[in-house]
């Protein structure tokens, strides 16, 4: 079984203090899942790479990582995934960290590495601990375009086969590690995507994922080298032919993200007669009404210099960081403002559901993505197959919902009661906005009235 971002690991005790804590707005006792990115220092500089605009010098110490590690336990988190701003396999003493979460039972779900420092014992510990899945960021298709990407001498790529090739051997007929191999395509390089497949497969990896570039923060990358939508007429028959390949394996994964290519790979699934597997199922549970994001009361990031992020999407330039380990305990930061405050705008968000909309000056944490339905894979990709968790998440919202929502109360109340509305009678929308129009200067008038009691009342 694939990495879920530690949800198989999660029973149905913690998935109900979960539930209960997003009833009643509190926090649970500490993360259940966490991200850790132990170091921000790499070994490679991908030009594509996300953290290269956050990347520090900076990892956390040996002797706060592994009190870290036996916060995260005494709090209940059952399981990590290793990446980064840096490489994870390049801290400096990630052995005594594998120890440690060894020892306190901690899975590693997931650990995302360039390989270049997947040596032997490295491999070795993997498959004894029973990691869930590793990957592998290979990105090209030759040395060649290996150094164009990860900008680092040619002579690595061969390397990384080999410690790939290895771990795979390592692994023999055990279920765990899943082995990934990962590409990613621009415009140099995705008439390549057939060498790519016909490579991992070689390697006997279980997934071959291909993914393309895609725009990050800052405009760093040179907009030239990112696919465009018509590019994929070009890439269509590569596609077709890869899938041709895959019969009989079923070890493709693609997610393009560029506009016009979930067409393209449509009709390449139907020319091949092979569709891809998504990995991904949804629960009849599964709404977007209740598909909102709850990593508040369930996962935390931590990155090389100790802030706390909420996920790993969310570590950009400029973002404040809602924690920081090297500050406090993990537990003080858990309990402390920023997780507070972001726990107080994602309860929000699920309660209203699929009504509730993006407005920069509502939410100080969270982002557009971490609102709209479908705008961020993460929030929900690798639970939405719990039909048990979703059926209950639905029955709780709905006894929230019941509850809090009001047409004379809070703001919250009102703009709950307003999206409810809006959901359950979407004819209904325009007649709804006419009237909160009309009623605005009532509204108005109506809150200085009162603001001017209670400071009559205050003064006198």
């Amino acid at each position: 079984m694939r990495s879920s971002h530690g949800w198989r690991e999660i029973d149905s005790e913690r998935k109900g203090e979960i539930l209960a804590a997003i009833a009643s707005g509190a926090a649970t006792r500490g993360p259940a899942h966490a991200e850790l990115d132990l170091t921000d220092r790499c070994n490679v500089a991908c030009y594509f790479c996300n953290q290269q605009d956050t990347r520090t010098r900076h990892q956390i110490p040996i002797e706060r990582a592994l009190r870290l590690i036996d916060e995260l336990a005494e709090g209940g988190v059952r399981s990590v995934r290793l990446s980064g701003g840096g490489d994870p396999l390049f801290h400096k003493e990630i052995r005594q960290i594998f120890d440690r979460l060894a020892e306190r039972g901690i899975v590693i779900d997931n650990l995302t590495t360039n390989a270049v420092a997947l040596n032997d014992e490295i491999a070795t510990r993997l498959v004894a601990g029973a990691a869930r899945e590793v990957i592998v960021s290979l990105n090209a298709a030759d040395p060649a375009d290996y150094h164009r990407m990860m900008q680092v001498k040619p002579a690595l790529f061969d390397q990384v086969l080999a410690n790939a090739r290895n771990l795979v051997a390592r692994r023999g007929d055990a279920k765990r590690p899943i082995v990934v191999v990962q590409f990613l395509l621009d415009r140099q390089n995705f008439g390549r995507m057939v060498d790519m497949y016909e490579i991992a497969r070689g390697l006997g990896v279980d997934v071959v994922a291909i993914n393309t570039v895609l725009e990050i923060p800052l405009d760093r990358i040179d907009r030239g080298l990112l696919l465009r939508p018509e590019d994929r007429e070009e890439a269509r028959p590569l596609l077709t032919e890869i899938l041709r390949r895959d019969k009989g394996h079923g070890i493709l994964q693609v997610n393009f993200g560029v506009s016009g290519w979930a067409e393209m790979v449509a009709a390449a699934e139907r020319e091949a007669q092979h569709s891809i597997s998504t990995h991904f199922e949804s629960a009849p549970s599964f709404s977007d009404d209740n598909g909102g994001c709850f990593f508040a009361w369930y996962s935390t990031a931590i990155t090389g210099n100790g802030n706390m992020s909420p996920c790993c999407l969310l570590l950009r330039p400029g973002r404040e960081p809602v924690g920081n380990i090297l500050e406090s305990s993990l537990q003080s930061q858990w309990n402390g403002p920023g997780y507070t405050q972001m726990r107080k705008e994602m309860r929000q968000v699920l309660l209203e559901g699929q009504g509730s909309s993006w407005n920069p000056q509502r939410f100080k944490i969270l982002d557009q993505a971490c609102v709209q339905p479908h705008a961020c894979w993460l929030k929900n990709v690798f639970f939405r197959w719990d039909e048990e968790f979703y059926r209950e998440l639905k029955t709780t919202l709905a006894k929230a919902r019941r509850k809090e929502s009001r047409w004379t109360g809070t703001p919250d109340q009102r703009r709950l009661a307003q999206q409810r509305f809006r959901v359950a009678h979407p004819r209904f929308e325009p007649v709804l906005r006419k009237v909160l129009d009309w009623s605005r200067p009532l509204r108005h008038w109506w809150r200085t009235k009162r603001q001017r009691r209670a400071e009559s009342l205050t003064t006198g």
